[in-house]
Parts: C-alpha cells; sequence; structure tokens
C-alpha cells in the first residue's frame, strides 16, 4: 500500500543537513524498490529545502512509521514533524517514467478536506476527473490522501510538471475541487528529485 510522506526542515538547518546528507542518501537507497517518488519541496525559487515529500509502497503504516523514525534526518535533528496519510496514486507513473519537459519544474500540490466535503467530492467528481485527463501529459502523480481504510478520502496529492510556479498556481486555481472550496489547507510547493535518483540514471 502506497504511503505519502511530508516531513519539514527545521530552520536554519542547512549545515546540518549538508552533515548528515550521505547517511541520509544511504538510507534511503534501502528503500529503492518502495520508492514512487522521492524528493525536496523547496522556496519557490529553489534555493532552499523546506522539506521532504515521498511516496512509499510499504506494507502497513507501522512499517511507514518506522521509516520515518529510522530516517537519520529525524534522527539528527535536521527535519521534525512528519505527516503520513495512506495515498491512491491514479496516474500511471513513478520517479522513473512520469512526464518531464525540459525546463520545466515539478509542482507540489499538498491539500486537506475541509469537515464534511465528501458528497461535495462526489458531485463534482467527473468534472475534477476531467480536468486532470485533459492535463495528463504534465500530471506526473494524482490521487486521493485517505484514511487507512485505503477509501474514505482526506485531501489530495498531485505533482504536475509546469514552467513555472505562477503557470502552475493559476492552472491550479481553476482545478473544480479546489474552486468549490473542498480543500481545508492547501499547500503549494516547488519540487525535485532527490539527489538519491542521480545515482540511480546513470
Amino acid at each position: 500500500m502506497l504511503f505519502a510522506i511530508k516531513i519539514f526542515d527545521q530552520a536554519d538547518s542547512g549545515p546540518l543537513r549538508d552533515e548528515y546528507r550521505n547517511a541520509h542518501l544511504d538510507y534511503l537507497q534501502q528503500f529503492d524498490e518502495a520508492t514512487i517518488f522521492a524528493g525536496p519541496f523547496t522556496t519557490d525559487d529553489g534555493s532552499q529545502e523546506l522539506g521532504s515529500f515521498r511516496v512509499l509502497d510499504l506494507p502497513d503504516r507501522k512499517a511507514a512509521e518506522d521509516h520515518v523514525a529510522n530516517e537519520p534526518c529525524i534522527q539528527h535533528g535536521v527535519q521534525y514533524g512528519a505527516v503520513i496519510h495512506r495515498y491512491n496514486n491514479k496516474a500511471p507513473h513513478t520517479w522513473r517514467d512520469c512526464p518531464r519537459t525540459e525546463g520545466n519544474i515539478p509542482m507540489l500540490v499538498f491539500a486537506l478536506d475541509g469537515p464534511g466535503m465528501l458528497e461535495k467530492r462526489k458531485e463534482l467528481q467527473d468534472a475534477h476527473r476531467g480536468f486532470l485527463e485533459d492535463r495528463a501529459d504534465i500530471t506526473m502523480m494524482r490521487g486521493p490522501l485517505v484514511q487507512d481504510d485505503g477509501e474514505t478520502p482526506l485531501g489530495s496529492a498531485f505533482m504536475f510538471d509546469v514552467p513555472d510556479l505562477e503557470t502552475g498556481r493559476s492552472m491550479w486555481a481553476e482545478e473544480p475541487n479546489n474552486k468549490a472550496g473542498i480543500y481545508e489547507k492547501v499547500e503549494v510547493y516547488r519540487w525535485r528529485f532527490g539527489r538519491v535518483f542521480d545515482r540511480l540514471k546513470k
């Protein structure tokens, strides 16, 4: 089962991150086969890492929690505040084969539903799917964040291949669920592929 894991960097943790970077990369290497996506989300200009977002195929929630607990960046105070959700990725891609255009950047959208939005979600399902199908050529990852039953939606997570964040945010403003106010909290970040993938691409 898939888990979406979002972890925040401590403020001014750059030097500490550099110190434990190799340990972090070595740790992630153990999860090569389980990794659907993994990498840092950053400031809009890409100059500073703000945290880590990864999607892993793991046996259960305990395995996801153990994965976070044993992460060197967590153990050594580089990162904190892990958020773990079951995830249903509806896009037929992983980091290996997702849409990518030279010069574009990945844009991560992490959105949590407001209370009582299940019926409105159902009403907008066709419009939501149509919006994403029309943008299949730039949709790297898409799907609902769900409760541990694997079905009840809690929110959504998307990754889009966009020319720039301004273009991406303008597109996202027109997404039907977003326009209808289904999401109580929306986070939009610039994202990049983690350095661990540099080894696998050689």
